[in-house]
């Protein structure tokens, strides 16, 4: 083992040798968890990025992989980089999670996938298309005649809420607490600490909800949350998957999205020559739904571990490392996206990983992206002018977002 030389940013390089050649591990102590990070993690990731394709994090003991393409490889490759020991950082959170949809290897991962996945694909979602379409114009001419809202209370958080709730089939009076799990469920996949510990309480009353609320008899009939208790009924799947299996679906299908949509406004609200330009050309709308996506990843990253025969960059991962694939980071990657920290309109980066790659890719994506592509449509359509105020930043261990953001629609007058 060779003399560690220290870095700046308590970072350093470590080199150790595997099969008589020399392998450089850079190690860093910076914690992502930490509140002043998450306010900004785009200065850690860039360290990370420039340290090498591993890095050591030793404030808690795993491995990030940070670069576009060993990102990449490293979610496409599900036989060595595993879900199924764990995609977080506590090992409370990954017994609660154990052998979820997000948190299961093949075959389970794809029968699990499968009782879903016809009805969040694009042709299926096109039944809803008009659904959200028109809730996304009504919420936007609301807002527009006030004076000012708060983009994130009176605006990203009503409409992920209302499809979400409304494709699953929750009674409306029942969802105000929705959201709040959601926020949670994500703090939880964090390392030991209060926030995390905050989270996995709001997993347990969500768990609780649902087998109280969300049951055969409280959900709509032909509804997405009932076709999974009739892949049960039917022998698809073991009964006791059904309450997982819809907490990932309500964990996963709104807080996302609700975090995105509140990034666009405030990226369209902070570059008003960019909003002049999209108004021009509304034909960059799916592009910009990318950039915001990539530029402000929701989720910001999950573990994998390593089993026998795992590498990243030609580099030897030890079996039973846990390893964090940083999505925002790759989005943000230099060798990938020039200039990456500019937000483009032009730029449509159709192969970010916001939505993560391979086997665990985001099956709500298609949702998501007709959601804000519907939203930003409707704005095109009525807005001529954003304007946003400081916006208040949501610390949370997985996901990127705003808890506030003051804002006002100036309405397009009639031509």
């Amino acid at each position: 083992m060779l003399r560690p030389v220290p870095q700046d940013g308590g970072c350093r390089r470590v080199s150790q040798e595997v099969k008589l050649s020399v392998i450089s591990i850079p190690e860093c102590d910076v914690d992502l968890f930490s509140d002043d990070v998450l306010r900004d993690p785009y200065p850690a990731y860039a360290t990370l990025r420039d340290l090498g394709p591993v890095v050591r994090l030793t404030r808690h003991g795993f491995l990030a992989v940070s670069r576009y393409g060993d990102v990449r490889a490293v979610l496409n490759d599900p036989e060595h980089f595993v879900s199924g020991k764990g995609v977080g950082f506590n090992d409370e959170f990954n017994h609660v999670r154990a052998s979820s949809i997000i948190a299961s290897d093949e075959p389970r991962h794809g029968v699990l996938r499968d009782v879903l996945g016809e009805r969040l694909g694009p042709r299926a979602l096109r039944g809803v298309d008009e659904l959200i379409r028109s809730r996304a114009a009504e919420l936007v001419a609301d807002v527009a005649q006030r004076e000012s809202f708060d983009a994130v209370k009176e605006f990203a958080e009503i409409f992920p809420v209302q499809v979400v709730g409304e494709l699953i089939g929750l009674p409306a009076d029942k969802r105000s607490h929705l959201l709040r799990w959601a926020n949670g469920a994500f703090n939880a996949f964090g390392p030991p600490g209060e926030r995390t510990s905050a989270g996995l309480a709001d997993i347990a009353e969500q768990f609780e909800y649902i087998r109280t609320v969300a049951t055969r008899e409280g959900l709509a009939p032909g509804s997405m949350g009932a076709a999974v208790y009739d892949a049960a009924d039917r022998g698809d799947i073991p009964e006791e998957w059904s309450l997982p299996l819809l907490s990932a679906y309500l964990t996963a299908g709104m807080d996302t999205t609700v975090n995105a949509l509140a990034s666009m406004i405030l990226l369209l609200g902070t570059h008003q020559d960019s909003w002049r330009e999209l108004r021009e050309h509304p034909e960059l709308a799916p592009s910009v739904v990318n950039e915001v996506l990539r530029i402000e990843s929701p989720a910001q990253l999950f573990a994998r571990v390593a089993v026998e025969g795992a590498q990243v960059a030609g580099i030897p991962i030890a079996e039973g490392e846990r390893v964090a694939a940083i999505y925002a980071s790759a989005n943000r990657d230099e060798n990938q996206y020039p200039d990456p920290d500019r937000f483009d309109i032009r730029r449509n980066p159709a192969g970010h990983l916001a939505f993560g790659s391979g086997l665990h890719v985001c099956a709500g994506q298609h949702l998501a992206k007709i959601e804000l592509r519907a939203m930003l449509e409707a704005m095109l359509d009525q807005v001529e002018v954003i304007t946003v105020g400081e916006p208040t930043r949501k610390i949370n261990n997985v996901l990127r977002g705003l808890t506030g953001l003051p804002a006002a629609f100036a309405a397009r007058q009639p031509a």
